[in-house]
């Protein structure tokens, strides 16, 4: 009887298992050069080095070169429908396919050899559907559309996307028909069908209005494009969130009526004000009140900008109080709180938190020992950034200065870095292994959009949240002067 049970547990841990995985083999019927990869596309809220939270997670969960193996067979733990992304790169040919994949699919993607790919096994007939009629994303069809960079009037791609809208129309109708329906698979189908060609119409749009120019666009041109916005956006049902196009557009339609009414100043760095965030932030609390995820997403969106880009605490710690309320069991409420904590530690007047890097030399140095004239810290996010730009300061503060370029490129070994990174009189050349990144980012809070900290000589902080500014970065330059004072 004892065995009859455990033969029964572990049968029903079995089909448990089966029913939270899904199976994807990779194979080929014969070795060439070529590299498929299959990426899951988690729509949640995760750590991004740089911006706090991305609203996205891509992770790898299979790789094969087929002149090493034929197959290969992947095992991803799924409680949900997602979307992954199948990329193929081989004989000069670049393809990503979208794949919607559900809890219990087992799934085969072959390869002949001509950079195409066929689907077989359960559900198989869904990523058939999307291989045909959908690409990664809408900028992927432009060339495809004849869509010309050099040429101003692209008026012709507005309607080849308008005809590619119907076309998927009418073949979602037909492959209802013949397949069970999925609201996940619809919801994704439906706002990716309804927001590519809005997004498509401002870009050719404002080609036009700027004439194939960098230049700024005047308030009754921004008011056109966001009006087109206006028309065109609908709430559909939470699993649309899957469609990376659609969150781009609830974001925009939900910000432009607040931006309206609190725009920004013209001296800011940032692109929304205190004042536009805490709108927002109600406008789509109350606006979604009926669609529980994406309100979560949105309003999750809004607090991690108001906790990164905004260099103030007081809006932050406003929205974070009605956050911790509205979802008490939110994993994200931890992140914030303790962001919000570092960056009350980096005001002015306050010593720079110590942390031990390695120089050229591979010889370790602490920040703390620097001090002694002050040092302009310049966090890169790839390998020489920043470095052209600061070259004109550089020269005028040598011998005043210390400009202190310290890398904080995942992955990027010590012994490859070191190629890269040039000494000059009074420069300092830093390295942070991924451990020592993420000590950055907790003491810090390192952000891609305030890459520079200005230190003064006796080692305490000038200004943490300085942004890059071109072409001559006259917050950093009044920073450095303060510091020589």
């Amino acid at each position: 009887m004892k065995k009859l049970n455990v033969l029964i547990l572990s049968l029903f841990s079995l089909i448990s298992y089966a029913q939270n995985t899904a199976t994807i083999t990779l194979t080929t019927p014969k070795s060439f050069q070529a590299t498929v990869t299959l990426i899951l596309e988690d729509v949640h809220f995760n750590p991004n080095l740089g911006i706090g939270l991305a609203d996205a997670k891509l992770e790898t969960i299979a790789s094969v070169n087929f002149m090493d193996a034929t197959s290969e067979k992947a095992t991803v733990k799924i409680s949900e429908p997602k979307m992954m992304r199948l990329q193929y790169s081989g004989g000069g040919v670049n393809k990503t396919w979208m794949l919607f994949v559900q809890p219990g699919d087992e799934l085969t993607a072959a390869f002949p050899g001509n950079g195409d790919v066929t689907f077989v096994g359960k559900n198989a007939a869904y990523q058939s559907f999307l291989q045909s009629h959908f690409l990664e994303n809408q900028y992927q069809y432009l060339p495809v559309f004849g869509y010309k960079p050099a040429q101003i009037e692209n008026k012709s791609i507005t309607q080849q996307s308008d005809s590619l809208k119907q076309v998927r129309v009418n073949a979602y109708q037909k492959f209802k028909a013949s397949n069970p329906a999925n609201p996940a698979f619809e919801a994704y189908v439906t706002a990716t069908t309804e927001t590519e060609p809005s997004v498509i119409r401002r870009l050719i749009q404002e080609k036009i209005m700027r004439r194939n120019r960098v230049t700024k666009l005047d308030p009754a041109q921004k008011k056109e494009l966001e009006d087109l916005t206006l028309a065109d956006f609908k709430i559909l049902p939470d699993d649309a969130l899957l469609s990376q196009s659609y969150r781009d557009e609830l974001r925009n339609w939900a910000l432009i009526p607040s931006t309206r009414k609190f725009p920004l100043a013209a001296e800011t760095n940032y692109e929304i004000s205190p004042a536009a965030l805490k709108d927002v932030y109600a406008f789509s609390k109350e606006k979604l009140a009926n669609y529980p995820r994406q309100k979560e997403y949105l309003l999750t969106y809004w607090l991690n900008y108001a906790a990164t880009a905004i260099p103030t605490l007081e809006t932050s710690k406003s929205l974070l109080t009605d956050y911790k309320a509205t979802f008490p069991k939110s994993e994200y409420s931890e992140y914030i709180s303790k962001l919000i904590q570092t960056k009350e530690t980096l005001r002015p007047g306050t010593v720079a938190p110590d942390v031990t890097l390695l120089d050229r030399d591979s010889t370790s140095v602490a920040i703390s020992k620097l001090k002694g004239k002050p040092v302009c810290m310049v966090f890169s996010f790839s390998i020489g950034q920043h470095e052209p730009a600061l070259k004109a300061l550089e020269e005028k503060y040598k011998d005043k200065v210390t400009f202190a370029y310290v890398s904080v490129t995942s992955g990027i070994p010590l012994h490859t870095w070191k190629q890269y990174a040039v000494e000059r009189a009074n420069t300092k050349h830093l390295w942070a292994s991924d451990e020592n990144i993420d000590v950055l980012k907790e003491k810090y809070a390192i952000d891609i959009r305030y890459p520079f900290l200005v230190i003064d000589a006796a080692g305490k902080i000038v200004n943490r949240w300085i942004p890059q500014e071109f072409p001559n970065n006259k917050t950093l330059d009044a920073d450095i002067q303060r510091a020589l004072k």
